[in-house]
């Protein structure tokens, strides 16, 4: 129940600006011309990271009984 007065109160009050800065725009920009492949490589970049891979092994074996 508090989470949804919370967060109701913070929709009435909160308010969002409009303005969006130069490297905003180049962002939005770059990633609606990307190509399909170039996503694709992106997120297999960042499965290789070392946390998302150490992060992967914790939840494929997090129920694993011995």
């Amino acid at each position: 129940m508090t989470f949804v007065v919370v967060t109701t109160l913070v929709m009435v009050f909160k308010h969002e600006t409009e303005t969006k800065t130069h490297d905003e725009e180049d962002v939005l920009e770059d990633a609606s011309t990307r190509s399909v492949w170039e996503a694709y490589m992106q997120l297999w970049r960042i499965v290789h990271l070392p946390a998302v891979l150490s992060l992967i092994a914790m939840l494929l074996t997090y129920k694993v009984k011995c």
